[in-house]
């Protein structure tokens, strides 16, 4: 079996991540393709449609799926491109025309209920719609509802709709999932830190971003083992107001010593190294971190934790985000070598590729690239870029 492998597509600012577990089940947090980038419309952006297609399984027909779909939240520089590129109904109706159009059926989507409330774009108004069609199913008790294609976990609480009625499909923060796409995992599982109600209920500015997915990807390396050889944070666009309630509840619970629930090797910056994470924007006029953001940063384990910022190169000048203020406050934590841009940290040909780690015994460790791919090469000159993470008996 090949080792798990996370991947860290290039999508400006924006969010795209694939993990690839051992048994190739694949999740996909966010995406952001741009259609300028599609084929050779536009060399200097990164083909991330195309390159799913080359990294995701196909079924006995030939249809390219994803296991997973986590959307953190509606943004549009988190779902653009769902509508055109991911097969939307009834997965028994998908046809040989929508084979052509490369469209990619996801298997299991994981639907947060804010999304229903703060519909901005088409792209997450096709994201609702698709999730409804899947909760009526449930709600039918339609013998199909469990298919590939139709499958469905709600993430958090309702706001002004009511899904109480599925709460069967519920998964709340504090939760752990170790079943994805009707299988479940002895090696991997998500720890779901938000959205809390409270966050839902709040006065933050900025709701929709306050109430983003914020999850902890946990990989072992073997079912036995009682500690983790790599956490991975993800976190939308989530804020400071947001980082501060899972701070407290996570400690408040003691799920951050007894599942390593706060703990991460690599930490994706949330909204693409924005100031609001740290405090509330503009930054010249609140110019001091927040307490509780700084400790969820010391929460990093080994000698080389990674931050992963995932947005345009980050310069002193506006616009903003990403943040020069927000990446020398990352720095400080983690080093400047440990601060990885997406669009910077690796350029052929003009493009920037994705930043992939290959998760193994010694933790996750950066892989080659070959040349004009984002395919992993094997073994050879790998570089350890962290070591085991030691820390916890967390059971899952």
């Amino acid at each position: 079996m090949a080792n798990p492998q996370i991947k860290y597509y290039p999508v400006c600012n924006g969010d795209q991540t694939l993990i690839t577990l051992s048994d190739n089940t694949t999740i996909l947090i966010d995406c952001n393709i741009r259609e300028s980038a599609k084929g050779d419309e536009d060399k200097e952006l990164y083909d991330v449609h195309d390159d799913l297609l080359k990294s995701l399984q196909k079924d006995a027909k030939g249809i390219p799926f994803v296991d997973v779909f986590i959307l953190t939240h509606g943004d549009q520089d988190h779902c653009r491109g769902f509508e055109a590129n991911f097969y939307q109904g009834d997965p028994k109706k998908y046809s040989e025309a929508d084979k052509k159009k490369k469209l990619i059926r996801v298997d299991a989507m994981w639907f947060s209920p804010m999304i229903a409330e703060e519909n901005t774009n088409p792209d997450e108004d096709a994201y609702q719609r698709e999730a409804e069609r899947r909760l009526a199913l449930h709600r039918k008790k339609d013998n199909s509802k469990d298919d590939p294609g139709n499958r469905i976990r709600i993430v958090g609480y309702d706001g002004n709709t009511d899904y109480k009625d599925l709460d069967h499909l519920r998964s709340i923060p504090g939760d752990i999932v170790k079943r994805f796409n009707d299988r479940d995992q002895d090696k991997f599982s998500v720890f779901i830190h938000s959205p809390f109600k409270k966050i839902l209920n709040s006065d933050a500015e900025d709701k929709k971003n306050t109430s983003s997915i914020v999850i902890q990807a946990r990989f072992k390396d073997s079912r036995f083992d009682t500690n983790y050889i790599t956490l991975a944070i993800f976190g939308g666009d989530s804020d400071h107001i947001a980082w501060a309630t899972i701070l407290k509840e996570t400690k408040k619970s003691g799920k951050d010593k007894k599942e390593q629930a706060l703990n991460w090797d690599i930490f994706l910056a949330p909204h693409h190294c924005s100031w609001s994470f740290f405090n509330d924007r503009p930054q010249e006029d609140n110019p001091e971190p927040k307490q509780t953001s700084l400790e969820v940063l010391d929460y990093k384990l080994g000698s080389n934790p990674k931050i992963i910022a995932s947005c345009k190169k980050i310069v002193a000048e506006k616009p903003n985000p990403p943040h020069y203020a927000a990446k020398k406050l990352y720095v400080k934590k983690v080093g400047e070598a440990n601060f990885l841009n997406t669009s910077t940290y690796e350029i052929k040909d003009k493009t920037p590729q994705p930043i992939i780690f290959e998760i193994t015994k010694q933790g996750p460790m950066k892989p080659k690239v070959a040349e004009g791919t984002a395919k992993v090469v094997g073994g050879g000159g790998l570089g350890v870029v962290n070591s085991t993470s030691d820390y916890g008996n967390g059971t899952v």
